[in-house]
C-alpha cells in the first residue's frame, strides 16, 4: 500500500523510538525526547513528519533550519535523523517523506538541504544518491575526546566558564568584529538551542577582565546523523579579532574537551567550509583529522 506522510507528532514518539531501535539495534530514547521537546518550543525551527501504512508508522524524517552552523551563511534544512521500516523498503516512503521535506523547505524560502553519512554506510549514500545530492564542499573533522595536556607555562590560563542566556548580546559584538556581519538571529537561535535543546550543556565563552571575548557554540547529541554513541559537534568558535592569538581559542577548546571527557563523549565533530584555512590550522593543531563521514548538499532553489 502507497504510504501517506503527514507532521510527525507526539503521539508517534514511541513507534518512531521502536523502529528507530529496529533499523539501528539500539534504543535512542533521549535523543528523541530533545528532539521532540525541541519541535514543540520552536516549531517553526523544526520539520519533522512521519509516514504511515494503513495506520501504522513506517518510517520518520527529523530535520531542523539552519545557518551560521561553521560560518557557512547559507540557510539550510540539516537532515539529522530519517528511517524506514525494513519491511517497507523499497516502495516508496523514503522518496515521499523527502519530497515532502523539500516542499516545505522551498515554502520558507530555504536554498538547500544538507546531511552527513559514513562512507561505508551504502544503503543511505545510494538512497542520497538516487535523490540527487551532490557532495558539499565541505570538510568534516573530528577529535577523539581524551584530556589534552596541561600547559606548564607560568602563565595563568584565561577564564572559561558555561555559556549564560545573558551572554547574546556581547556574542553578536564579537561574531560581528570577525565577520563583518550582524548575525543577531542566528546567535540567538544557537544561543536557545545550546542552553536547551542539546542533551548536555557544553557551550563556552572566554572572558578578559570580566568581559567575554570568545565564545564556542556546541551540541551534544546522542542521534544526529545515525550516531549511536554520545558525540558533540562543535558548530562555531570565535575570539574577538582584538584579542587573537592570546590563546583565547586553545582555552576554550581545551576546557570543552575536558568537559565532554569527564562526560564520557566520544568524539567532537566540525566542519570547515573552503577557504576557512586559519581554522582550519587552529583544528588540525589541536588535534582534528579528516572524518570517515561525508557532507552531503542538495540544492532547493
Amino acid at each position: 500500500m502507497d504510504a501517506t506522510v503527514r507532521p510527525l507528532t507526539a503521539a508517534d514518539f514511541d513507534a518512531v523510538v521502536a523502529l528507530d531501535a529496529r533499523i539501528g539495534f539500539a534504543v535512542r530514547r533521549g535523543y528523541f525526547e530533545k528532539r521532540l521537546q525541541a519541535a514543540q518550543r520552536q516549531p517553526r525551527r523544526h520539520l519533522q513528519l512521519a509516514a504511515t501504512t494503513d495506520g501504522a508508522l513506517t518510517g520518520f524524517v527529523l530535520a531542523r533550519k539552519a545557518g551560521g552552523e561553521y560560518g557557512d551563511p547559507e540557510g539550510a534544512v540539516v537532515l539529522e535523523a530519517f528511517g524506514v521500516d525494513p519491511a517497507a523498503r523499497h516502495q516508496g516512503a523514503g522518496r515521499r517523506m523527502l519530497a515532502r521535506l523539500e516542499e516545505l523547505a522551498r515554502e520558507r524560502g530555504i536554498s538547500a538541504l544538507v546531511t552527513q553519512a559514513h562512507w561505508r554506510e551504502h544503503g543511505i549514500l545510494s538512497f542520497l544518491d538516487a535523490a540527487h545530492f551532490e557532495l558539499a564542499p565541505k570538510q568534516i573533522l573530528e577529535l577523539p575526546v581524551q584530556r589534552l595536556p596541561v600547559d606548564d607555562t607560568d602563565a595563568p590560563p584565561p577564564l572559561v566558564r558555561n555559556l549564560r542566556e545573558g551572554d547574546l548580546e556581547s556574542l553578536v559584538r564579537i561574531d560581528e568584529r570577525i565577520t563583518g556581519q550582524d548575525r543577531g538571529d542566528f546567535l540567538k537561535a544557537k544561543v536557545d538551542e545550546a542552553l536547551h535543546d542539546s542533551a548536555i550543556q557544553v557551550s563556552l565563552v572566554a572572558e578578559d577582565d570580566g568581559f567575554p571575548v570568545g565564545f564556542a557554540m556546541a551540541r551534544v547529541d546522542f542521534g544526529d546523523f545515525g550516531h549511536l554513541g554520545a558525540c558533540a559537534s562543535l558548530d562555531t568558535i570565535g575570539v574577538d579579532p582584538r584579542f587573537a592569538r592570546h590563546g583565547f581559542a586553545g582555552a576554550l577548546l581545551g576546557q570543552m574537551i575536558e568537559n565532554l571527557a569527564a562526560l564520557h563523549v566520544e568524539r567532537l565533530g566540525t566542519e570547515v567550509a573552503p577557504g576557512a584555512f586559519e581554522l582550519q590550522r587552529f583544528l588540525q593543531r589541536s588535534g582534528f583529522t579528516p572524518s570517515q563521514r561525508v557532507a552531503f548538499r542538495k540544492a532547493l532553489l
